[in-house]
């Protein structure tokens, strides 16, 4: 449990206290280095000997004594005068370990609602033993969504996202809230990480988050993440920044619609909009559940296998709202998604799934080939009947067989005889046509060579082949990518439409975030696959992905593809290749891919953190595709492009680590909800 401390300048000492099972203080070393540090932070300026107003003082820093981290909440106020009229004031400390954080709600809840806090305090200083920590355990399950005081104070509860927004660091003006409004304003902003915390622990990140309702003159604004101003107090005019402003006036920049309905509406469980249905596949083929949840914060997904009695049996990769199974068990066999989010779990309905054997026909032996056993001997010049029969049906079919080989070798006689009168009679209406053209001309007519078909119209930009296999350093994108349009004159477009298949087996079409409008061909049988795909979608971002992904289970070491064309209006439209975790939208990833005029390399590694890098197209020369590609080495993977499948320029800096359970393939975004992209890339089979 934390440890707390009181000081009061009236006693002039200190009153510390812990609980038996505290880990704050492991020595008397630490512990007397910890109340040290904690005096220092104990001050109070009586705000009422300048004409100012009194008010009691709440605050959240992070310690780092002797290389241990301590969280500590503090809460001072005035405590009148003493007998000699000397002014005086209480400072009241509660000490968290990082270990014990995960188990209380944020900071400004528990300075807000936790009614153990000193008020007054008349006696020596001594160290508490054997403290009563359970009011403090009873807020432990505090709510503080839906942000009802953003929505009285500001108007809008989704502006709470705003102060999360906010650089680290900015001065914010409070004269016109108490000291509860902020708190409350402060909780409710933090419960919102729960859709944007990177690190995917939201409760850990909201410590992390430093404060003061009101900022003092002996205080370290490095101390503070936001800093609480009051016009009363000498400090404010010191300490406010260029884009200060009040608190109430803080506005959200960017939100999706569920994090609206969680600002709004505040959580929501899982329930399901699609329920998995039944499915009867043929023995050998693959088979796909799809099921669909909603919720607030979305919900995550879990397949599991199910026999008669229910027993239910875990499936480690289906993690997503559809289950690709590529070898179906045969007959009938039973399966359940489960979803969950932080306020809960639902169950689906139980989806059968059968697996029918193929229809086998047995081959029998022609009967001119089977050996006849005679039930009594004859000599072997004698013939029995059904030899007879044998032999004059054989000869039958022979001469069949000879007919329709003479009537064949007529009919292609014919068949060559007719194109060659075609060809007589077009060479002599050329002959005619050319000579009237020369009587009515007078001169010598112009030859007009053959046209050859033209390839899809490309927006790739002509570049050189690398001169070197030498590694190439992409630079880091300070500002979002911005590519440049290739100015191409537009082709005639192939009126003959092209055959679409189904996707190959394994690959599935996955949506990551919003993405309006998608689909996939394949427009191959065979190895290597040729897919179009085309998308509307915004793209990469650091808070989350909104991209059209058609992927398969990573089962290889090495993945390749070749991106051959680019359509589209958008300059920043991103085509290449993926390793993804899962289809949520803040998943990690790695993926490099191009444009019209660039290439791209971007990653989200596991603790959230985003890196985008780009580099120029070569300007001399011309290719007709970029290929890309993944390799694993001791399960790290890197990127790597060429222009010719020859020479290879890997991107160094950026590794991702990766497992059978990652999906990999095509990833494609437009780089806007409205403007759509169309690229042919061809997935080419690796070597495991």
């Amino acid at each position: 449990m934390p440890q707390q401390l009181i000081y009061t300048s009236a006693q002039r000492g200190l009153v510390a206290g812990r609980s038996g099972h505290c880990t704050v203080a492991r020595s008397t070393a630490m512990r007397e280095a910890l109340m040290l540090q904690l005096e220092k932070l104990s001050y109070y300026q009586h705000l009422s000997l300048s004409g100012g107003q009194e008010r009691q003082i709440y605050s959240c820093r992070l310690l780092d004594i002797r290389g241990s981290r301590f969280h500590v909440l503090s809460r001072i106020q005035d405590a009148g005068l003493d007998f000699t009229n000397r002014t005086n004031f209480l400072a009241h400390h509660l000490v968290f370990t990082p270990e014990e954080i995960r188990q209380f709600p944020s900071p400004p809840a528990i300075l807000r609602s936790w009614s153990g806090w000193v008020k007054t305090w008349n006696q020596d200083p001594q160290m508490l033993e054997n403290e009563d920590w359970s009011s403090l355990m009873n807020i432990s399950g505090t709510v503080s969504v839906p942000a009802t005081t953003w929505q009285q104070v500001t108007g809008d509860a989704v502006n709470g996202f705003g102060l999360l927004e906010a650089r680290s660091g900015i001065a914010l003006r409070v004269d016109n809230l108490s000291e509860d409004q902020i708190l409350t304003l402060f909780a409710e902003s933090l419960e919102l990480l729960e859709l944007r915390d990177p690190r995917r622990d939201f409760r850990v990140t909201a410590w992390q988050y430093t404060f003061t309702t009101s900022m003092q003159e002996q205080d370290n604004p490095a101390d503070f993440r936001w800093r609480c101003l009051h016009s009363d107090n000498p400090v404010s005019n010191r300490s406010a920044g260029p884009d200060c402003r009040p608190l109430s006036e803080v506005r959200a920049q960017k939100v999706t619609n569920e994090e609206r309905i969680f600002a709004q509406s505040g959580k929501q469980p899982p329930r399901f909009v699609t329920q998995p249905q039944n499915v009867r596949i043929k023995e050998g083929e693959p088979a796909r559940l799809f099921a669909k949840a909603e919720g607030v914060p979305s919900p995550s997904y879990q397949w599991y296998s199910v026999d008669q009695a229910g027993n239910g049996q875990i499936i480690a990769n289906g993690t997503a709202s559809e289950l690709v199974l590529p070898n179906p068990p045969f007959g009938v066999s039973r399966y359940v998604v489960r979803a969950s989010n932080s306020l809960g779990e639902v169950t689906s309905e139980v989806a059968k799934l059968e697996s029918e054997k193929k229809l086998r026909i047995s081959q029998r032996e022609p009967d001119e080939v089977k050996r006849v056993v005679p039930k009594t001997t004859a000599p072997s010049y004698v013939r029995s009947a059904d030899d007879i029969e044998k032999q004059r049906r054989r000869i039958e079919s022979d001469k069949a067989q000879e007919q329709f080989q003479k009537k064949l070798q007529r009919n292609k006689i014919l068949a060559v005889c007719g194109v060659v009168i075609g060809v007589i009679l077009l060479a002599g209406a050329g002959v005619w046509k050319w000579s009237h053209s020369k009587n009515q001309s007078g001169g010598t007519p112009t030859t007009i060579p053959f046209a050859a078909p033209s390839l899809p119209a490309t927006n790739l930009t002509p570049i050189a082949n690398p001169a070197s296999n030498s590694v190439v350093q992409l630079q880091d994108a300070k500002v979002p990518i911005n590519v440049a349009e290739t100015n191409q004159q537009p082709k005639q477009k192939n009126t003959q439409p092209l055959d679409g298949f189904e996707l190959p087996s394994g690959w599935t079409s996955v949506t990551v975030g919003n993405v309006p409008k998608y689909h996939a061909d394949c427009v191959t049988q065979k190895p290597p696959f040729q897919f179009i795909l085309t998308t509307a979608s915004v793209g990469f971002d650091t808070n989350g992905d909104n991209i059209f992904f058609v992927c398969k289970p990573n089962l290889e070491k090495k993945f390749r593809a070749s991106l051959l064309t680019v359509t589209g209006n958008s300059p920043e439209c991103r085509n290449g290749i993926m390793l993804r975790e899962s289809q949520k939208t803040d998943s990690a990833f790695l993926f490099i891919g191009a444009s019209s005029q660039k290439i791209f390399a971007c990653r989200r590694d596991d603790k959230g953190a985003f890196t985008s890098q780009q580099v120029d197209f070569p300007t001399v020369g011309g290719v007709n595709m970029i290929v890309f590609k993944f390799d694993q080495k001791d399960g790290q993977y890197t990127s790597a492009y060429s222009f010719d499948s020859i020479l290879w320029t890997p991107v160094t800096n950026l590794t991702f680590q990766a497992n059978e359970q990652t999906l990999v393939g095509l990833a494609q975004s437009s780089g806007s909800s409205t403007e759509i992209v169309k690229a042919k890339m061809v997935y080419v089979s690796p070597t495991k």
